[in-house]
């Protein structure tokens, strides 16, 4: 555990212990309750972060026994495979307009924020996960990223060695020197600056915007499903449909793609394909000769169709009138 998330788990120990425990000591009966209590507050993800915190803070005091009771704590809201009572996710996201990409990076080159400046620029560039991000270096020209979510024996996350233009992976190499803390902090100003910039937005953009942006751009390119999940750090192509389609791909720009003799044969193909388009039917009146086509008129078959009376006998009269030079209607001359 580097220094930075230290210092992070610190700052939610102490922010948890004063606004949780309503000013009574932190004992470890009290710190497991009041966190059993929050957890309808937070997304699951958040409140193992802060179960963790909680553990660290406890351990670093010397309060071992502590610890371990909050290591062992379970989340009660998903308890048993239970979903009821989860705080739903907020809305992400899922493209970035290019105005709306020209306006955030402004907004952060005007404040000297290089942190937040090198984050947008990777996710742009490269679609990595936030946590992967201080993970990434340059290895002989081409881009290494660490996959961050490596879990189910295995099964899901991975590595991977993307190549860019050289130029891009220069820029690349420089921005990830400012990305060596707690990204948390920079996902926060992000998302303050969304809220500020498009205040009647329910969705503003986030690091993740960027990664769905990418995703949608390499699927839009035709490249090969699994070619996309290897850049995307999938074991899986059935990964690969939550992200968009040509609809929402931009374009004009040159996407990763996986280094030369990359290893895809760990990539599992189950991916559901789209239904195919019917094949388009022929009128049947195509398949006939017109011989064919007026012996079937002089059938019986003739009998069964509506016959309109009343427009016949106008166009016999409007024929008559014409050959006589007179008015379609009877009565009338020119």
């Amino acid at each position: 555990m580097n220094e930075a998330t230290k210092s992070s788990y610190r700052k939610l120990a102490e922010n948890f212990y004063r606004t949780r425990l309503g000013g009574e000591q932190p004992t470890p009966k009290r710190i497991a309750d009041a966190l059993k209590a929050c957890a309808c507050d937070y997304r699951p993800a958040y409140w193992r972060r802060l179960r963790n915190a909680l553990a660290f803070d406890q351990r670093e005091r010397g309060f071992e026994d502590a610890a371990q009771r909050l290591d062992a704590t379970k989340n009660p809201v998903t308890k048993d495979g239970s979903v009821e009572g989860v705080k739903p996710k907020q809305p992400r996201a899922k493209r970035v307009a290019k105005a709306d990409e020209a306006r955030l990076f402004q907004y952060f080159k005007d404040r000297d924020d290089a942190g937040v400046t090198a984050a947008l620029y990777v996710a742009k560039m490269t679609g990595a996960r936030p946590a992967e991000m201080k993970g990434i270096c340059i290895v002989d020209g081409k881009v290494f990223i660490p996959g961050a979510k490596k879990s189910h024996g295995g099964s899901r996350g991975a590595d991977r060695l993307i190549e860019l233009p050289p130029q891009t992976v220069y820029a690349i190499g420089k921005a990830v020197r400012h990305l060596q803390s707690d990204m948390g902090p920079i996902q926060d100003r992000i998302r303050a600056a969304g809220k500020k910039l498009w205040p009647q937005r329910k969705a503003v953009p986030s690091l993740y915007s960027w990664r769905h942006q990418l995703g949608s751009e390499l699927k839009a390119s035709g490249i090969d499903r699994a070619q996309v999940a290897y850049v995307m750090g999938h074991q899986s192509t059935e990964s690969v449909d939550r992200y968009g389609n040509a609809k929402t791909a931009r374009g004009g720009r040159v996407l990763p793609k996986p280094e030369a003799g990359a290893d895809l044969s760990r990539i599992r193909v189950d991916h559901s394909e789209p239904p195919a388009r019917p094949a388009p039917v022929k009128e049947a009146i195509t398949t006939h000769s017109s011989a064919a086509l007026v012996e079937k008129l002089n059938t019986n078959e003739q009998a069964s169709l509506p016959v309109n009376h009343d427009a016949i006998r106008r166009l016999s009269i409007a024929k008559v009138g014409k050959r006589q030079e007179v008015s379609p209607e009877p009565g009338l001359k020119r």
